[in-house]
């Protein structure tokens, strides 16, 4: 009797300890997921939840109305990261031709000498939007939509582009990418030219997936807080570009819908909401590609992965001289 107790008891344990490992990994929890096409909806929100203020606003950045706003967003600590931005892909007197101007969206720090080296920079470079709010991973939805704001009212652009400060970016290619969109790379062979003029254009690299239910993911999201099989689909949103008329379509939405921790998918909630298409380009990288020589980046606008600020500029000096940046 003992010893059927005893083997009894190990079942048991083995099987909760299943339990535990197949609930860890969120296989329980796929059974309990709504199907997207069918019941996907999303609650609103206050325009007031995105009550933030503007601590310095680069007002004068875009003066003289540009082609082509650079909005990055970067973290208080990387300051290297963008010196190394000022000097390539984002210097905003790069083409004589084309009108093109920078900022650095960043949050706020408790910590007084990062506050300090923060002033300073905004001081003499005059390009940094900084908001009042804690600057964390999990705040980037805070950063895009104040960016998305910022833009609406301080810069008359035609085109807008969001980007990490741990991206390449080839300048020359985004603005070909913009004037042809449903073509790029090859070259526009007739009439339909000026297709997204005064249509919407909210481009990037496209993906809809599904949401990750095991809880040691940086990206764990609990049924309470999303319960479909899939997100909606959304630009992955290291880099993306829109042309104005979508800017404001797109923030109009978002400000009236429930805030979500990933800005991604927050902004693709908000695009389906808005009506908006999004256009899929692959020379938008989140996984950096091999590089090389200049001409494996030949028809790269942006790629993920660029941490290393010397790899950065050393790449995108050799692209430059190549013409492909």
């Amino acid at each position: 009797m003992g010893w059927y107790s005893s083997k009894y008891a190990k079942n048991v344990a083995v099987i909760g300890i299943i339990i535990y490992i197949l609930d860890y990994f969120g296989i329980f929890k796929h059974y309990h997921e709504l199907d997207f096409q069918r019941h996907f909806d999303y609650p609103s929100g206050r325009p007031s939840d995105y009550d933030y203020t503007l601590i310095k606003n680069a007002s004068e950045v875009c003066e003289v109305s540009p082609r082509l706003a650079i909005i990055v967003k970067s973290a208080l600590q990387n300051i290297n990261r963008r010196n190394v931005i000022r000097r390539t892909w984002g210097y905003d007197r790069r083409f004589s031709d084309v009108q093109i101007r920078r900022v650095f969206l960043l949050g706020v720090s408790d910590d007084p000498k990062t506050d300090y080296i923060v002033r300073e920079e905004s001081s003499k470079f005059k390009d940094i939007v900084q908001i009042d709010f804690v600057d964390t991973y999990f705040n980037n939805t805070i950063k895009t939509l104040m960016g998305m704001q910022w833009a609406l009212k301080y810069c008359n652009s035609e085109y807008f582009f969001f980007v990490d400060d741990d991206y390449y970016v080839s300048t020359k290619n985004l603005l070909k990418f913009a004037n042809n969109p449903s073509f790029y790379p090859k070259s526009r062979q007739n009439i339909a030219a000026q297709e997204h003029e005064d249509s919407d254009l909210f481009a990037g690299f496209v993906l809809q997936t599904p949401p990750h239910r095991h809880k040691f993911s940086k990206w764990y999201i609990p049924l309470s807080e999303y319960p479909f099989d899939l997100w909606p689909p959304y630009i992955t949103a290291g880099a993306f570009v829109l042309n104005r008329n979508a800017l404001l379509k797109l923030f109009t939405a978002a400000i009236n819908i429930k805030k979500f921790r990933f800005d991604d998918i927050f902004l693709g909630i908000a695009a389906l909401k808005a009506n908006l298409t999004l256009t899929h380009c692959e020379m938008f990288y989140f996984n950096k590609p091999k590089y090389e020589g200049p001409s494996s980046y030949q028809n790269i606008v942006a790629s993920h992965g660029f941490q290393n600020s010397k790899e950065l500029e050393q790449i995108w000096n050799e692209c430059r001289s190549a013409g492909y940046a």
